[in-house]
């Protein structure tokens, strides 16, 4: 129980504007919703600033993309970026994680090291092993941006968006529960597959 408590935490706080303006939008339109998520990162902004949080880069590239798709959804003059912004959402969304995964500091060892309150070994299997799903998550925002590519093509508006909202909520929630509950048998597995560097410690898990 206490370890799914955290990740309902996790996945409000690092997503919670895309939920507050999904919900909202449904519920009351397009202009409650901008605001709801205004005002949802304003708080979220002062909750880490007081508790002194740090801010994500996953948190902050999903603030600024719904700010401003809402906005052109808000004041566009036809549906044309209603069809296709989820698309431009996840490239953009899957160029983050793809840059994230080169960096100092793997972005998915960033958000893991947050949600556990510690930081991971300094090792190179344990580095290499984060790249390595950070990539991975890289490609699976990547497919999905295929995917609604796909079926904003073949499929009328209100329908592409009830199938893209269904997939895309199962996938996401496939990939949470993987990456928060699979993480050290990946590791394992990683290691089993010789994709991870030899060291002489135990592995440190994930």
């Amino acid at each position: 129980m206490e370890r799914l408590r955290k990740l309902m935490q996790f996945v409000v706080f690092e997503f919670g504007p895309l939920i507050a303006f999904l919900l909202l939008d449904r519920a009351f339109g397009i202009k409650i919703a901008i605001a709801g998520t205004i005002a949802f990162v304003v708080l979220d902004g002062a909750r880490r600033l007081l508790g002194h949080v740090p801010f994500t880069r996953v948190n902050m590239l999903v603030s600024t993309l719904v700010l401003v798709f809402g906005a052109i959804d808000l004041v566009a003059p036809s549906p044309f970026m209603l069809k296709y912004e989820a698309v431009i959402t996840n490239i953009a969304t899957g160029l983050v994680f793809a840059a994230g995964a080169r960096a100092a500091t793997p972005l998915v060892q960033e958000l893991a090291e947050q949600r556990r309150a510690a930081p991971f070994p300094d090792r190179p299997d344990v580095r290499k092993f984060f790249q390595i799903f950070t990539q991975a998550w890289a490609c699976y925002f990547f497919l999905k941006a295929g995917a609604y590519l796909w079926l904003g093509a073949v499929l009328p508006l209100d329908q592409a968006i009830a199938v893209r909202s269904l997939v895309g909520g199962i996938s996401m929630g496939v990939m949470l529960a993987v990456s928060t509950t699979q993480g050290q048998r990946l590791f394992f597995l990683c290691h089993w597959l010789g994709l991870l560097p030899k060291v002489a410690e135990g592995p440190g898990g994930a």
